[in-house]
């Protein structure tokens, strides 16, 4: 019987839905820390949230090893090169959390440009003055927001965003078919163009070696004086130095972050104390209504492998490493 090595803390639904798939089918060996999953190097499929995986413990795995799978969309903390050269399949769970990403994105936007935790902190103190607040409020209709990714979960930003009334322009390297900017009514700019015409900026790109720190000082003194930078991506996209510098000075509007560098970072850290930064512990992948897609795709992943069939090949990321092995 093949083992399933699950590795991290999950919410209960998931935890419930992955041991009910693997029951008399599967060992399982669960790991909530990275510790613990020392003891878990003999697996043959192993789902990771939140436990990174290097090269070093990959290099000690066992040999029947076939799939490491994220619990999510995020892969920076998976060596693929290492996996791919061992021939181990690294997949996520493509277009799985899209929703509620997006969702907390523009949930971000609406709390700042509405001033949201000062208004509930007024009404918890029994105040009923709000005119300072509502004279830096702003809506999102009428506004520019540029995308820095076009993917699944820039798509449904896109629209959301478009059907609260903003015009919507965006940057990816890999620029969409004439058809699908059609379709959503999105136009491609230039990523510079993007930080200097867009009064809310969303980032939705992988962490890798060309997006670490893309969004520089250099790139934030492109922005307006009034931009507001949106982050559920990865926190090293940012550099988080220059961007607590920036909004330090006031040379933007403010800046909502689901996820920073060095996260969870501690309570006395100095972006805590400005105003005009919101910051949420990396939750926008996950929902209760949503773990039930993110366990079952896992799996059906597994059970394709564990059958003579193949992942989902949308779900692959280190391809370019395993063809290497053939």
């Amino acid at each position: 019987m093949n083992k399933v090595v699950i590795a991290g803390r999950y919410p209960e639904a998931g935890l419930e839905i992955l041991r009910s798939r693997c029951a008399g089918r599967y060992e399982i060996c669960e790991a909530e820390t990275a510790e613990k999953l020392q003891n878990c190097l003999d697996g043959t499929y192993y789902i990771l949230r939140g436990t990174p995986m290097g090269a070093d413990i990959i290099e000690k795995l066992s040999p029947r090893a076939r799939l490491i799978h994220r619990w999510g969309v995020g892969y920076d903390a998976v060596d693929i090169k290492a996996a791919g050269e061992k021939g181990i399949i690294v997949s996520i769970c493509a277009g799985v959390n899209s929703q509620p990403v997006a969702e907390l994105a523009v949930l971000l936007m609406l709390a700042s440009y509405r001033h949201l935790p000062q208004l509930l902190k007024r009404a918890a103190e029994g105040r009923k003055d709000k005119e300072d607040i509502i004279g830096r409020s702003w809506l999102i209709s009428g506004k520019k927001v540029g995308l820095i990714g076009l993917g699944n979960i820039g798509r449904r930003v896109a629209k959301a965003v478009k059907g609260l009334g903003a015009e919507v322009v965006y940057y990816d390297p890999f620029r969409a078919a004439p058809e699908t900017e059609k379709e959503l009514g999105v136009q491609y700019m230039q990523l510079d163009e993007v930080l200097k015409d867009s009064d809310i900026i969303s980032l939705h790109l992988p962490l890798t070696d060309s997006t670490k720190h893309l969004i520089s000082a250099e790139k934030i003194a492109l922005m307006k004086p009034a931009a507001l930078l949106v982050n559920t991506a990865r926190g090293g996209i940012i550099d988080t130095q220059a961007l607590l510098k920036a909004l330090q000075e006031k040379r933007i509007f403010g800046a909502a972050l689901d996820t920073i560098e060095g996260e969870p970072i501690p309570a006395d850290h100095p972006a805590f104390k400005l105003d005009n930064l919101l910051i949420t512990p990396h939750a926008g992948g996950n929902t209760e209504d949503n773990n039930s897609h993110m366990a079952a795709y896992i799996m059906d992943n597994i059970d394709a492998l564990e059958n003579g069939g193949q992942v989902n090949p949308r779900s692959v990321v280190n391809g370019q490493y395993l063809k290497l092995q053939h």
